[in-house]
């Protein structure tokens, strides 16, 4: 009895082997499909008749994210009708050319050969411009690759391209080689283009930009400027620009040159949709099913940046009044395409720094490498010019023996500044960008060899470059707030929904617009052009 009551317990205790009960490891959890790429297209939605890119000029994502509860106008629609991302731009070179270029091209500078608004040259032995030759004759010349509007002109769709903004820079950038680029001529004080445009001449007939000169800029309202910005009107730091002081109001007739205001003020701003809305209906934009590109770009929006920083009044008031002006825009797409028959990408070509710590000029960046290299050369000019973000030697210092060391004496003369990040030989960052990672691949990115000076360099976080006349903040780096922007994507087949308050936690290279714009046309992309 006792050992029969012992085996019962061990079989009882013996864990069961037979099939029937044998146990079943747990199902993996399903996968979950990757989310669709930004600007994916639903199946069946109609294609665009017209896209747009708008671009406003040195927007932050931290700066839009902050103004963002006030504005309940145009970018509250878009944000009804559209998704909130953060765009990211790829390289160091955060500047207006740059990041035109890179909008319309979806190249880098060390692909597009636009490595700034402006660098030194050379054989022409001078500082040179983006969009102009060594004789200062407007030219897409420099830019390497094609752009949009050649991949429109290629695709033969009878579809047109117009880009348009109050800097030439950045209409032609957008648009590369073909199309039709417009801007304004502050000597003319009319929009201009490189080649005539017909209803362009009887634009500045009936809307004279002239007679606009005499509107005083006063805040909407100084109450909500006050509460909204959390700052002073005559915050520290603020300089003002084009002839206006640190604060309201800002008349242009009491400045020198009142033609050049229009670059400071919402005014341009105003100025450059009127121009659109003016081309929707002369050059028949969405009119029919070849889709056509409207590329608009706020640069008033910058120079109000530069001048009294992103958090100030005038920061503000513009972005208000861009908000209000929207509507109308928004609703001239409608009316012309269609409801849902345009598509557009809201977002821009660089951030900007907060207030910064402080700012370090040109001239003394100039200064401070000369007389490092001189203690390896002797007295001298040695320089040829230190703009960011690049020192070029000029050529007799490249021709001396010692020339590597007086570059090792300049790299530590310039890195003893405060607000210096890093300062490198040009040789050991360029070149081979898909293998670098980092803050290599951002400064190699930036960097076109055969463009750029014998040093780069970038600042430190919080600092600023800038010419002898100082800014109130700058853009120009690799830290988050030059390069992440918005992107609010408002694509063909959208479905209204609840307004996005904060962006999601998508992100997308600044690289990838081009290629979504392209989608949405129905073109090539302009890297699979021939060259």
């Amino acid at each position: 009895m006792r050992f029969c009551l012992v085996v019962l317990l061990l079989v009882a205790g013996c864990p069961a082997t037979g099939p029937a009960t044998q146990r079943v490891a747990n199902p993996p959890p399903p996968v979950k499909p990757a989310p669709p790429p930004p600007g994916t297209v639903p199946p069946g939605a109609l294609p665009p008749k017209l896209v747009v890119l708008f671009i406003v000029d040195q927007l932050p994502q931290w700066a839009f994210t902050a103004k963002r509860p006030a504005l309940t106008g145009g970018f509250d629609r878009l944000l009804r009708e559209g998704e909130w991302i953060t765009g990211v731009h790829p390289s160091a070179a955060t500047r207006t050319a740059p990041g035109h270029a890179l909008l319309g091209t979806g190249a880098p500078p060390s692909v597009s050969g636009i490595i700034g608004n402006t660098w030194w040259d050379r054989d022409a032995q001078a500082v040179v411009d983006a969009v102009r030759d060594a004789k200062g004759v407007l030219t897409t010349a420099r830019l390497r690759v094609p752009g949009l509007g050649d991949a429109m002109a290629a695709a033969k769709t009878g579809g047109k391209a117009i880009a348009i903004s109050l800097k030439e820079r950045a209409s032609i950038l957008t648009l590369g080689h073909a199309g039709t680029a417009i801007w304004y001529d502050s000597k003319a004080i009319a929009w201009t283009s490189l080649a005539p445009v017909p209803w362009l001449a009887e634009h500045n007939r009936t809307k004279p930009i002239k007679s606009r000169l005499t509107e005083v800029w006063k805040p909407l309202d100084p109450a909500q400027l006050a509460t909204s910005s959390g700052v002073t009107d005559d915050a520290p730091g603020e300089v003002g620009d084009v002839g206006f002081g640190a604060t309201f109001p800002h008349d242009p007739a009491a400045t020198k040159n009142p033609a050049s205001t229009v670059y400071a003020s919402p005014l341009g701003n105003e100025l450059v949709l009127e121009a659109a809305t003016a081309a929707l209906d002369a050059e028949q934009l969405g009119a029919d099913d070849a889709a056509d590109l409207l590329v608009i770009s706020l640069s008033a929006n910058d120079y109000i940046g530069h001048a009294w920083g992103q958090e100030s009044w005038e920061a503000w008031d513009s972005m208000l009044r861009i908000d209000r002006r929207l509507v109308a825009f928004l609703d001239a797409l409608d009316a012309r395409a269609g409801a849902g028959r345009w598509a557009l990408i809201a977002t821009s070509d660089h951030g900007a720094s907060p207030m910064p710590k402080g700012t370090i000029t040109y001239p003394q960046i100039k200064d401070a490498a000369n007389k490092a290299a001189a203690t390896e050369l002797g007295t001298g000019d040695w320089i040829a010019d230190a703009t960011f973000p690049h020192v070029y030697l000029t050529k007799s210092a490249l021709a001396q023996k010692d020339v590597k060391k007086a570059l090792r004496k300049i790299i530590f003369a310039l890195r003893s500044f405060p607000g210096m990040g890093n300062v490198v030989r040009t040789v050991d960052v360029a070149g081979r960008c898909e293998g670098r990672t980092g803050e290599a691949r951002l400064l190699c990115l930036a960097v076109d060899p055969q463009r750029a000076g014998e040093l780069t360099y970038v600042p430190a976080p919080g600092w600023v470059f800038g010419s002898d006349t100082l800014h109130a903040t700058a853009h120009g780096g690799y830290h988050a707030y030059d390069r992440e922007v918005p992107v609010i994507l408002v694509s063909p087949g959208r479905i209204a929904h609840e307004p996005r308050a904060t962006p999601s936690d998508t992100r997308i290279g600044m690289e990838e617009i081009t290629a979504v714009l392209a989608r949405w046309l129905g073109i090539a992309h302009p890297r699979d052009l021939p060259r």
